[in-house]
């Protein structure tokens, strides 16, 4: 649930980290700047978490969706093991 927020809203999220990265070094007040400033760096690590966690799912899926439909190309047996694990592990994105 939080994850599909974040892939849907990635780019102002992303955006917020950084003014608030950037903005926590203008504030005067230095515990106050240290909050802002560490709260806009955590966005950026959790947006670029998920980023990459989804671009390594989806690479992962193509490889192994290409390796099997070789195999299933040779045995029927492959071709449904393949629609079975793809959809298990589309089901572990959401």
């Amino acid at each position: 649930m939080l994850a599909d927020f974040l892939l849907k809203y990635w780019k102002f999220i992303l955006a917020i980290g950084i003014v608030l990265a950037i903005g926590g070094l203008i504030i005067p007040n230095q515990i106050l700047g240290r909050i802002v400033e560490f709260t806009g760096f955590a966005l950026i690590a959790i947006n670029a978490y998920v980023l990459g966690y989804k671009m390594a799912t989806d690479e992962a899926t193509k490889y192994i969706k290409d390796e099997l439909e070789k195999l299933a190309k040779k045995d029927i047996r492959y071709k449904l093991a393949t629609e079975r694990m793809l959809k298990n592990i589309k089901g572990r994105i959401k």
